[in-house]
């Protein structure tokens, strides 16, 4: 039939059978064509055989941890094959470490279990998207649909990134505004443009503005533009980023740096979909999603006069609040490994990770700039980094790595100095491997690379409770 587009199609590997069940039960309105196996090297077998039947998987849902045959193992024998599916890695032990594996090996996306509904359905929805227009760009010989960027993936393995899916599932899909707060380095504008490319407007544009980087005088111009002739200079007319957004989303970031006086044309704007040029007599109309972002509280700034109620309460519709970086310390690990892959490439490095010790003395920090100042700090680490590994000298961080030695009183014997900074270094290691970890002392001891019953031991020695760093 002319016209008619085949199902996209979902192959699941995993070799417990009740997550096929509860795949099928999440996507099944999808109208997905979705398979499932439970071993690694049927899902080799059923690849192959659906290429040669023209008929592949767009994405296949790949357990990490399965016998015989793991899923890395899977990846390089479909990367072999020349099989282009877009694959997401699953698992439920060790998340962090298994998803630094999926980034180092080229998986699309890595989701954890167990499986979120909202986090399921955006990722493969992602996928698809990727997967269709680089479909449609083979055909086209370059000119395909607009394709979701490797980095607009947000970075995360715990249940707050889990809650942060439901609340984007819901709103993705509507015109409702949106107010991200969080800050600064958080992660906003990757936020809003995640919420973007999963909206209908996502071949549509995605326009940025930074309130605060913009001086006040010229901000106006920036957002509505002017016609020839409206002031000195207006050689001719400009359009502005509102008609620059038009059918898609403008993204206000930092809006709390907005003045008062263009603030009550905002509000405006909101609520007529309406605005007019400096200088021009009629109207322009447009049809925009807004997203806003800031790093103040602004109910304090209403309170202070320095913020219009009407137009907080216009945004406020749904807000979204981003933690910073030191209450979700378990995702530093994935983090690092993210940007490393990102840079590596830009350094002309070939580095392949960390040190354990490097990773606990990035843990040590409570990064004021939050993910913003970690990538810059990791870029910097690539740049000193000497071998295959980071270590703890390439970090850019005083603290574990470069503890201080005691004042050298050399009446006192070497021995006992020596033992001082040993234990100032194991105590201090300890306590921060465990609070990277949240007290759970078997993925402490396999990032340390030291038995459980050793790290324990330590523990006690220096009399810290794993228990005080549960949150």
């Amino acid at each position: 039939m002319v016209g008619y587009v085949l199902p996209a199609r979902l192959l699941v590997v995993d070799d417990e059978p009740f997550l096929a069940r509860q795949v099928k039960e999440i996507l099944g309105k999808s109208q997905l064509e979705i398979e499932s196996c439970y071993a690694g090297d049927e899902a080799v077998r059923l690849s192959a055989s659906a290429v040669e039947r023209s008929r592949p998987f767009d994405v296949i849902l790949l357990d990490y941890y399965m016998p015989n045959m793991r899923g890395v193992d899977v990846m390089h024998e479909l990367v072999q094959r020349g099989i282009d599916a877009r694959i997401i890695l699953m698992s439920g032990r060790q998340p962090s470490d298994v998803a630094v594996e999926a980034m180092r090996i080229g998986a699309f996306d890595f989701i954890s279990k167990p499986l979120n509904r909202a986090e399921l359905s955006l990722r493969v929805k992602r996928a698809l998207r990727d997967r269709r227009a680089a479909m449609k760009t083979d055909r086209t010989g370059g000119k395909g649909t607009r394709r979701p960027r490797k980095s607009d993936v947000i970075i995360g393995g715990g249940t707050w990134i889990k809650e942060l899916y439901e609340r984007i599932s819901m709103v993705a899909p509507t015109d409702v505004t949106v107010a991200i707060f969080g800050e600064s380095g958080t992660g906003k504008e990757l936020v809003a443009r995640t919420i973007h490319n999963l909206s209908q407007r996502y071949e549509n544009p995605f326009v940025v503005v930074n309130c605060a980087a913009i001086p006040e005088p010229l901000l106006e111009d920036e957002l509505f533009g002017h016609i020839k002739g409206a002031f000195t200079n207006a050689a001719a007319d400009r359009q502005g980023l509102f008609a620059a957004a038009d059918t898609g989303t403008l993204f206000l970031d930092e809006i709390g740096e907005m003045p008062l006086a263009l603030q009550a044309k905002l509000l405006r704007v909101l609520q007529t979909q309406e605005f007019r040029r400096i200088g021009d007599d009629s109207h322009t109309r447009v049809d925009i999603r807004l997203i806003t972002a800031t790093n103040r509280n602004l109910e304090k700034a209403v309170e202070a006069g320095d913020f219009r109620q009407d137009l907080y309460y216009r945004i406020n519709v749904f807000p979204l609040i981003l933690p910073p970086l030191r209450e979700r310390l378990d995702d530093l690990p994935l983090l690092a490994h993210h940007f490393l892959l990102k840079h590596r490439a830009r350094a002309s490095k070939n580095v392949e990770g960390f040190t354990p010790a490097a990773l606990a003395k990035l843990g040590s920090y409570d990064f004021p700039g939050n993910v913003r100042e970690l990538e810059n700090k990791v870029h910097h680490a690539l740049v000193m980094a000497q071998g295959r590994y980071i270590q703890p000298a390439d970090v850019p961080i005083a603290g574990i790595g470069s503890i201080s030695a005691p004042h050298l009183d050399l009446t006192r014997k070497f021995r006992d100095l020596k033992r001082e900074v040993v234990e100032a270094f194991e105590r201090q290691y300890v306590q921060k491997l465990l609070r990277l970890h949240n007290g759970n002392v078997a993925a402490a001891s396999r990032q340390a690379g030291m038995d459980r019953k050793n790290l324990w031991a330590l523990a006690k020695k220096y009399d810290i409770d794993p228990k005080a760093f549960r949150q």
